[in-house]
């Protein structure tokens, strides 16, 4: 009977052990965006109606960093200025907030541990025009 008491308490325990949270893909990917990145190129695409009119690409490493802190966004310029903005993350997505209305997204995705794109895309429609406008931006962590 004995034998039979522990069994059933050794089965109870392995049951009802403790178990690892699992991690979100919001979380996670907020955990490796954290710290500093040197943005070190951007890219600007814009079409008229399908037609590249405008194709620039800048590499400018040490011109500009992103300082991700918690839930803040620190835009710093080479020359010290600094602009603060909040963010989340929903997925691929990070949403910029300049205030509490107006909302920036860009698509997150990770090269490697060490690099990481954020893009945004924009179309809109006027006069039977149709503008699109995108921006990558590729960051190297420091």
């Amino acid at each position: 009977m004995k034998h039979y008491i522990l069994v059933f308490f050794v089965a109870i325990t392995a049951l009802t052990g403790c178990k690892k949270d699992k991690i979100s893909d919001n979380d996670l990917n907020n955990q490796k965006i954290q710290g500093k990145w040197d943005v070190i190129s951007s890219r600007s695409v814009t079409f008229n109606n399908g037609k590249k009119v405008e194709n620039e690409e800048k590499f400018a490493s040490g011109t500009t960093v992103f300082e991700f802190v918690g839930n803040i966004l620190n835009y710093i310029r080479k020359n010290g200025s600094k602009e603060s903005y909040s963010f989340t993350i929903e997925g691929d997505e990070v949403i910029i907030r300049e205030d509490g209305n107006s909302a920036i997204f860009f698509k997150l995705k990770f090269n490697s541990d060490t690099q990481l794109e954020l893009s945004q895309s924009e179309t809109e429609t006027d006069n039977n025009v149709t503008n699109e406008e995108s921006f990558t931006y590729v960051m190297n962590k420091l």
